[in-house]
């Protein structure tokens, strides 16, 4: 499995920064967790084959983890129609907003709905599985006092495992706690909600073969990391855009 971090940012973009989408890639396929980033865009820049993007999935309903994902589903709608692919968002009115966009912007009833971009709405579980990619949603708390439904994704395939937080609760920084029973070989983890020295203090339990904060800030939290490396258990990285990882 591939990682490719098109957007490593917090809530807003920075000069050298896209807000938050990552891509991960098999032989044969391609999945994108976030579009905060401009992800069609970066795909092209990436070279990435387009037409073998086969999911989306959104962890919540924050700008910057969904913003771009209109234009992404907008233009294989109508220019790119080779693409097939389905999208997972975490709330029906995410669903709903996307219909009225895609119709309002199409203005061809006969571009969108279509059977090729497949909305579909979020549960906790397994939620997708082709063959080749197994995803598993697990519910957050990021959003837990507005009412609202946030997740992180484990992704399967090829025998690798790499859990995706998504955003969490600033409180209790709760990652699912099977990561600290069981081994995944990557945990790419956010750092905005919460104090580096307390995630440093989290993940010492955690089983990880490896460990990707992104999502950070203030930026001095890079330091604060990196300065607690040695008194964990794995290696950490440091993405930023467009790096990639072989897991």
């Amino acid at each position: 499995m591939k990682l490719t971090f098109l957007g490593t940012s917090h809530g807003v973009p920075a000069a050298d920064r896209y807000c938050q989408s990552i891509l991960a890639q098999t032989e044969n396929g391609g999945y994108i967790i976030d579009a905060g980033a401009p992800v069609f865009d970066c795909l092209l820049r990436q070279n990435v084959d387009i037409n073998k993007i086969r999911a989306v999935f959104i962890t919540h309903m924050h700008g910057d983890h969904v913003d771009c994902l209109f234009g992404l589903i907008g233009i294989a709608c109508w220019y790119y129609t080779d693409m097939r692919f389905d999208v997972f968002l975490p709330e029906q009115k995410g669903i709903d907003a996307a219909t009225a966009f895609l119709e309002a912007t199409l203005g061809d009833p006969a571009l969108f709905p279509n059977d090729r971009v497949r909305l579909r709405l979020m549960k906790e579980g397994e939620v997708y599985q082709d063959g080749e990619m197994k995803v598993t949603a697990f519910p957050t708390g990021h959003l837990r006092a507005q009412g609202r439904p946030a997740y992180g994704y484990l992704l399967e395939s090829g025998g690798k495992r790499v859990y995706i937080s998504g955003d969490l609760n600033g409180e209790t920084i709760d990652y699912p706690a099977f990561l600290e029973e069981e081994p995944v070989d990557a945990f790419v983890v956010e750092c905005a909600h919460f104090p580096a020295e307390r995630l440093a203090e989290r993940l010492l339990s955690c089983k990880a073969e490896k460990v990707l904060p992104v999502h950070v800030w203030p930026l001095d939290k890079y330091d604060i990391l990196k300065q607690a490396e040695s008194t964990l258990p794995f290696p950490m990285a440091y993405p930023a855009d467009s790096d990639s990882y072989v897991i």
